[in-house]
């Protein structure tokens, strides 16, 4: 972004483009905003979408954004990708350029961005293609060596869990080991995630096509320096989250933080994450009845058990209709929380001392979205988005004041060790503005 106190002048605005408009972009497109406008910095959105009347609807609480978004509808994203006339010239001058489609798209938009010379943010990766399940590496990193050389970075994996739980393990991780103890041992590494809703209807706050891939593949847990391939909901164990008045049954997940984690930090021989919470238990029933089964239905064989009962389970409602669902009552309570446990050992006072270290972070005020222009997120959505614009601004802002500070391939837990600390400070000060709380402690592990 162009630094007015160099010209005296107000700068002309800074050019933010989104390919896509759903339920976390446009969250994340407000977050933004509101961030610019608190900062006083111009920018104004560019919206590449397949949907435009999906993606008015998703802003339907902040139609006066309409104003600084240039909406462009599209029926393809290859010409774009191609820099094709006449997006060569939308394009010209993109400060960031934010996956909010399919994860499919990180590459392509990484390499739209280099030749553009933007920086670009994603949510999430591919975990189940080839190349991912062949080399557990994110295919983002095909591109570092050339966004380094060009000064510029990709965000990727951004959002609340990865993205703020990476940030919030990486500083504390990163702090244990500059801290110069050469008998620290950091021995394992254990995230755990709730996503828990109490409602009188079925409600998925994500995609169900998304939870049942995620959740039904066999899941992966590094144990002593090797990688563990797990059954489906085995491997489980209790977990008692802050806010919740009794344990939460956890099973393993293969998810972004483990490779994300384990790439970061090669020395930490043991990482696990678990889910649990009233979506993971409603797969889990599925899956034990043999509805998420590949195998062919009686007299037709190109129809699976698992096709049907995707066909049959009800999508993510509209922004419009989880709104009415909130002020009605029809969506109770619910709670999104992280807890990450570091486990610590070190040499005191002549013997092995081991420490639990606990760093979080929790959202329950869901019902403060109503009257806000964030009414229709649903309770995963917000702070997904909230987490990822946060993120992606603060290192905006650093970019600004410390050109190519912050360059090639980096994640949550990245940013922990690149940002100064003023900038972590106003990350965490930013989450609780937002109404995501933090929560971190330590304790023995003996009395665990």
């Amino acid at each position: 972004m162009p630094d007015a106190s160099l010209s005296g002048s107000q700068p002309p605005p800074a050019t933010i483009v989104f390919f896509g408009l759903g339920a976390v972009g446009s969250s994340l497109l407000i977050c933004l905003s509101e961030l610019a406008e608190r900062d006083g910095v111009p920018i104004r959105f560019l919206v590449y979408t397949i949907d435009p009347s999906s993606a008015r609807d998703a802003l339907f609480h902040a139609e006066p954004l309409l104003e600084h978004i240039d909406l462009v509808g599209v029926t393809d994203f290859a010409p774009i990708f191609a820099l094709e006339p006449p997006y060569d010239s939308q394009l010209a001058g993109a400060a960031l350029l934010v996956n909010a489609a399919l994860p499919s798209f990180n590459c392509p938009i990484i390499e739209l961005a280099l030749r553009v010379g933007a920086q670009t943010l994603d949510l999430a990766s591919d975990m189940y293609d080839a190349e991912t399940a062949r080399t557990r590496t994110f295919a983002q990193y095909r591109f570092d060596k050339r966004l380094r050389k060009r000064g510029l970075a990709a965000l990727i994996n951004m959002g609340i869990s990865p993205g703020i739980t990476n940030f919030l393990i990486g500083k504390r991780v990163h702090d244990l080991l500059s801290a110069g103890r050469r008998e620290l041992e950091i021995e394992r590494i254990d995230l755990y995630l709730l996503e828990d809703i109490d409602a009188d209807a079925v409600i998925f706050s994500w995609s169900p096509v998304v939870a049942l891939e995620e959740l039904s593949q066999h899941p992966l847990r590094l144990e002593q320096g090797r990688m563990e391939t797990l059954q489906p909901f085995t491997g489980a164990r209790d977990y008692t989250f802050p806010h919740e008045p009794k344990p939460t049954r956890q099973y393993p997940l293969y998810q972004e933080e483990l490779l994300s984690l384990h790439r970061s930090f090669p020395e930490i021989e043991s990482i696990g994450v678990y889910t649990g919470g009233s979506e993971v238990e409603l797969v889990k029933a599925l899956h034990q009845l043999n509805l998420l089964s590949k195998r062919a239905l009686p007299d037709q064989p190109g129809l699976t058990v698992e096709a049907v009962v995707r066909a049959v389970l009800p999508g993510m409602k509209k922004p419009r209709r989880i709104e009415d669902y909130l002020r009605s009552g029809v969506i109770r309570r619910t709670h999104f929380c992280a807890a990450a446990e570091i486990r610590v050992s070190e040499a005191v006072r002549n013997e092995r001392q081991t420490l639990i270290e606990t760093v979080g972070l929790s959202y329950l005020r869901y019902r403060g979205l109503l009257d806000t222009p964030y009414a229709g997120a649903t309770y995963i959505s917000y702070p997904t988005a909230v987490g990822a614009a946060i993120l992606a601004w603060h290192t905006l802002e650093h970019a600004r004041s410390d050109p190519g500070a912050i360059r090639g391939v980096v994640t949550g837990e990245d940013l922990a060790a690149l940002l100064p600390r003023a900038r972590i400070d106003a990350v965490r000060r930013d989450l609780v503005a937002w109404d995501i709380d933090l929560f971190e402690s330590v304790r023995d592990a003996a009395s665990a």
